[in-house]
This record gives structure tokens, C-alpha cells and sequence, in this order.
């Protein structure tokens, strides 16, 4: 943080999910360039402290949530674009790099991808749902997550505000992310077993 070269901010709000995120990070540190900043919110975990990883920002905190976490997090980024990864989720190997490629050829305020559902097996094209994680965001306009809603249900006026006509939206018809929609206590799972 504080360096004026970073293109690429990647925020992961991590809550209870150690192993996972672990292998995330390790996927991501593997890619770590001097152009990209890793910061990992810890939402009031802290029995995990991920210090082996040294080239990844981590910020302890009290537990407020992931819009809360994901806002803290575009407050202290330094990077152009800022892109969201959940901590229970997985990127390809090239992740990085074709996000920073697509950052060096479009100035548009959001960059989509695809993603793979771990769960149902399907590729999703053109992605039309409210996750934050199925793009990149300039920082300089992208809006704040609502911090009145539980559940997830935060990126929905999020999502809201991207499709409202005021911002430039590229797509890469690339596979980037891997969603682990089904995991026994993730947000999805709870919005769907209570």
C-alpha cells in the first residue's frame, strides 16, 4: 500500500474458511507481480495469520461483515482497478496477468469475465449476476457496497448501480474465477438453508 505503480487491487474479506484460503492465497502469490497488492481483511478471525505470505497485506480487524470489509478494503487500495475474490472461491493461473493485460488495453470503468460454478459444472459467458468477483472496477468511480444488508444480499444494489448506464463496461470472453457456490456455511448456503 502506497505505491503509486499498482494496477490491480485484489480485496479478500476472509472469514472461517482457512484451508481454502490458503490455497487461494497460494494461487495468487504465485502471480503476485510489483503491479499488483494483495490485501486480505480478516474479519475477526485472527486464529490464522497467513505469515507466510509475505507479498500479501493482511488487516485484522473486529468483525463488521463483507460490505464493510470489502468498503475498508477499496479505502486503503492503491491500485487502478480493484477486483473482489471470496475466500472460499479460486482464480485460473493467469488471472493476474490477463487482468493487467486488460487493464493496459481498455480505460472502462468495469472489465466482466467468466466464471465456473464448482457446484452445477457450468461456465457462465457474459455474466449477468450480482457478484462483485465476475469483474474489476476502476477504482476512481466505483460505488460503495450498502452495509444495511446480510447475507450477500449487498451486491445486489452494488450490481444495481454498475448496470444503472453511468459506467463503461468492457467483457473478456475469458475464463477467470471459480465460484464455490455450495460450501456448507457460505453466504450462498446460508441464504438458502435457513
Amino acid at each position: 500500500m502506497g505505491t503509486n505503480n499498482i494496477k490491480l487491487s485484489i480485496i479478500i474479506p476472509y472469514f472461517e474458511t482457512y484451508e481454502l484460503t490458503n490455497q487461494l492465497l497460494k494461487h495468487l502469490s504465485i502471480q503476485q507481480t510489483t503491479e499488483v497488492e494483495i490485501i486480505l481483511i480478516d474479519d475477526g478471525c485472527e486464529e490464522y495469520r497467513f505469515d507466510s505470505f509475505s507479498n500479501i497485506v493482511v488487516i485484522h480487524q473486529d468483525n463488521i461483515g463483507v460490505a464493510k470489509s470489502r468498503n475498508k478494503g477499496i479505502g486503503i487500495a492503491d491500485g487502478k482497478y480493484i477486483a473482489f475474490i471470496d475466500c472460499d472461491d479460486m482464480i485460473t493461473m493467469d488471472y493476474v496477468d490477463t487482468l493487467l493485460n486488460a487493464i493496459d488495453t481498455y480505460d472502462t470503468d468495469v472489465i466482466n469475465f467468466n466464471w465456473y460454478d464448482m457446484t452445477t459444472h457450468e461456465e457462465y459467458r457474459k455474466p449477468h449476476n450480482p457478484a462483485p468477483w465476475k469483474a474489476i472496477y476502476k477504482k476512481e468511480t466505483i460505488p460503495r457496497f450498502s452495509e444495511d444488508y446480510e447475507y450477500g444480499h449487498e451486491d445486489v444494489p452494488f450490481q444495481g448501480e454498475i448496470d444503472s448506464g453511468k459506467y463503461t463496461i468492457t467483457y473478456l470472453d475469458k475464463l477467470l474465477y471459480f465460484y464455490n457456490s455450495n460450501r456448507e456455511g457460505s453466504l450462498f448456503w446460508k441464504k438458502t438453508h435457513k
